[in-house]
């Protein structure tokens, strides 16, 4: 399992967070994607980028990747607010904060 104390969330939340909106925002799909979620209850989940292996490489037979495949197939896939060490005492989301 990944130690996440020892990545520096805060900035990758920032990272992940600039390119999910620039993608969505700058196209005008921000607030039709916010709808949607909303009316369906459900979080966001990217269709260029969902939660699964295929995500971080497709072809998890080649041989320069062996090392990395070893270790991403410890990874389970979550979400930010599934990550006790990001919420706060309320348990509310302080990625950004």
């Amino acid at each position: 399992m990944v130690d996440f104390k020892k990545i520096d969330m805060g900035e990758l939340g920032r990272h992940l967070f600039a390119k999910i909106l620039k993608a969505t925002a700058s196209d005008g799909k921000f607030n039709e994607i916010y709808e949607e979620c909303k009316m369906k209850n459900e979080p966001y989940t990217d269709e260029s980028f969902p939660p699964n292996e295929f995500s971080l490489i497709t072809d998890w037979e080649e041989p320069e990747c062996a090392d990395k495949v070893r270790l991403w197939k410890t990874f389970t896939w979550m979400r930010a607010t599934e990550i006790e060490s990001l919420n706060d005492d309320e348990g509310k989301l302080s990625v950004f904060f």
